[in-house]
C-alpha cells in the first residue's frame, strides 16, 4: 500500500510541476508510465481478491487513502511550486 500512496503523491506533484512549467509532452511518459509502474495496480487487485489478506477492506483503505492524499498533496503542491513567468 505504501508504494501506491507514494505513487499517488508523486503523480500529484508531477502533474502540478508540469502544469506550472508548461511541459505537457512529458505528462504521458511520467504519469501513466512511471507513476503507474510504481503504484502497481495489479498488485492491489491481487491482494484485494485474497480474503485472508483483508480483501475488500484492503481495497477500500487503498482507495480512501489515495483520495485523501490527492486532497492534501494537490493544493499543497500548487502553493509550493511557483508558476513559470
Amino acid at each position: 500500500m505504501a508504494a501506491n500512496l507514494i505513487g499517488v503523491a508523486l503523480a500529484c506533484v508531477l502533474l502540478v510541476l508540469m502544469e506550472r512549467r508548461g511541459v505537457t509532452e512529458l505528462r504521458h511518459l511520467l504519469l501513466p508510465g512511471f507513476c503507474a509502474g510504481l503504484t502497481t495496480f495489479s498488485a492491489v487487485t491481487a491482494q484485494s481478491l485474497e480474503p485472508s489478506e483483508g480483501g475488500a477492506l484492503f481495497l477500500a483503505h487503498n482507495l480512501i487513502f489515495s483520495l485523501l492524499i490527492i486532497v492534501i498533496i494537490l493544493p499543497l503542491a500548487r502553493r509550493v511550486i511557483p508558476a513559470r513567468t
